[in-house]
């Protein structure tokens, strides 16, 4: 596994971890209700780190995508960046990952319209 694979596939995940996160207050008590689990309020109470969360998805989807795009110039033979295949599968997965971050930092916005 090359380094820039490594590299983008942490900083993707991350970028999707950190986005989750950012929406637990306002997904996860929808989520848990629509379960049936009661008391799950208490995860209103992490709208506190909603804000630096979607700093730091913006911040590692930025880093993701431009050492997944601008580093595919100066990639060594061999590589991922250097088979057309393995790197229109990790632009898929950027993307697709990307468009759950979105998701979930809007999930306020869309939720509310939903169920509003």
């Amino acid at each position: 596994m090359s380094q820039l694979e490594q590299k983008s596939g942490l900083l993707i995940g991350s970028g999707i971890f950190a986005a989750f996160a950012a929406s637990l207050c306002c997904i996860g008590p929808l989520v848990l209700t629509l379960l049936g689990i009661s008391g799950a309020a208490v995860l209103a109470k992490f709208e506190i780190i909603r804000w630096p969360m979607i700093v730091l998805v913006v911040i590692v989807f930025a880093v993701a995508g431009r050492s997944l795009y601008k580093k595919r110039n100066s990639c060594e033979p061999g590589s991922l960046c250097a088979d057309p295949k393995k790197w229109r599968r990790m632009a898929l997965g950027y993307w697709l990952g990307l468009g759950i971050a979105v998701l979930g930092i809007t999930s306020p916005q869309w939720i509310a319209w939903i169920f509003g």
